[in-house]
């Protein structure tokens, strides 16, 4: 395809020819199941002609795809690079695009011949979340030409998710652990996760907040009106009437749902009546912070189950990284865990968030243990280096400055 042809393409065309050749019960998918039957058959010799068809289905559908990207690139889509580097469409609904990363990405893809795009394409067993987090370094070593400096942006980054992290689910592994002593020792209502700020605005500190961070909250708390508080942190007055809890982050909050839901329908209120009560009930328990939590922990939830079936089969991608695929799996596990045990704390739940969080954090550590380790010197080489251009830089100008000056003086 030449180049003014190709721009006249349509994208969208290119990407539906694609599918005909690879997509569900097309052309791929029948000669796979041809030659499933003549398998079956002990026939399989008479399609080795074909053979070579099924390798082109993939190959072709594929080249269609990059080319459609490389006219959506320059038409500015934001999916291009995702959709160049080997993501379907249906893949990226709903994901995040983070513009620092697409804009190199899609800037590298629209100048065709000119810049090698291939380090955008996805590798094997690599999820979107991996692809996010790799080109960024990649695109610095492509910008700077070091490759060692841009894998220190790599490891910045990574580091920085590992921070964002880590340490939460290491923290719910503790104070999970605590809170079920207690509940198991002295009969302890258990709190759900995220909400340690309505105890502290309610006057109701975790014990081991310093005294002084405790009568500040509780003055705050204090001196909100009672109808804000209440939708910040939650209802009390429902936890008490709908969930059998003295404080609304004690409160289950299916069981609040469930219950207003059935007076509801006791009342003679429809089913979705019913349910829109029961769900407006259970949000008001909640509180706005607590709501949001879940809400965030959900997302998290998804996007880790999206990234797991992106690795395909498990037992493959297992083989692949060991302890990168048990760090996936325990950390979809922990945010799952999570989720279920903001909405409804009881011991089964919260010990969940506990034994997985405890894995996911270690884990993870162990797995990037020398990343960790050797990140320091990675950040004085790749500072010798920048010094090292700097100098040139600055060397360059500065006979460029004289060269300059010896051209304007008639006396030179």
């Amino acid at each position: 395809m030449s180049d003014s042809s190709k721009r006249m393409a349509n994208p969208s065309d290119l990407e539906h020819l694609a599918k005909l050749f690879d997509g569900r019960g097309n052309l791929k998918d029948k000669l796979d199941e041809a030659f499933t039957r003549a398998s079956r058959l002990g026939v399989q010799d008479k399609l080795a002609a074909l053979k070579p068809l099924r390798s082109w289905t993939g190959e072709t559908a594929t080249d269609l795809r990059r080319r459609a990207a490389i006219l959506r690139a320059e038409k500015g889509d934001p999916k291009a690079a995702a959709l160049y580097a080997g993501f379907r469409p249906e893949e990226l609904n709903g994901l995040a695009l983070p513009p620092d990363a697409m804009l190199i990405a899609n800037a590298s893809i629209a100048s065709g011949d000119k810049f090698d795009a291939a380090w955008l394409k996805r590798e094997p067993g690599e999820t979107y979340q991996d692809w996010l987090q790799r080109i960024p370094g990649d695109a610095v070593a492509k910008v700077s030409g070091n490759e060692d400096f841009g894998e220190v942006v790599g490891d910045y980054i990574e580091i920085t998710a590992l921070a964002s992290t880590v340490p939460g689910a290491f923290k719910m592994a503790t104070l999970g652990t605590l809170s079920l002593i207690k509940r198991f020792k002295h009969g302890d209502f258990l709190k759900a996760p995220g909400t340690t700020l309505a105890q502290i605005l309610k006057g109701r500190p975790p014990s081991l907040l310093p005294a002084r961070i405790a009568r500040l909250g509780a003055q705050i708390g204090r001196s909100t009106p009672p109808v804000v508080l209440d939708v910040l942190t939650g209802s009390d007055r429902l936890a008490q009437l709908h969930g059998g809890r003295l404080h609304a982050w004690e409160a289950n909050l299916l069981k609040v749902g469930n219950n207003v839901g059935n007076s509801s329908r006791a009342a003679g209120a429809s089913r979705l009546g019913a349910l829109r009560s029961g769900t407006g009930a259970a949000l008001r328990t909640a509180g706005w912070w607590r709501a949001a939590g879940i809400g965030g922990s959900a997302v998290a939830t998804g996007v880790g189950a999206f990234d797991l079936i992106q690795e395909g089969n498990p037992a493959d991608a297992f083989k692949r990284d060991k302890l990168g695929y048990v760090s996936k799996v325990s950390g979809a596990a922990f945010n799952a865990s999570l989720t279920a045990a903001m909405v409804a704390p009881n011991p089964v739940t919260i010990g969940a968030a506990v034994v997985t969080g405890a894995v996911y954090g270690g884990v993870t550590l162990w797995q990037n243990r020398e990343k960790i380790k050797e990140f320091p010197g990675k950040i004085a080489d790749a500072g010798a280096w920048a010094g090292k251009k700097a100098a040139e830089g600055a060397g360059k100008l500065a006979d460029g400055a004289k060269k300059l000056g010896s051209a304007l003086n008639p006396f030179d």
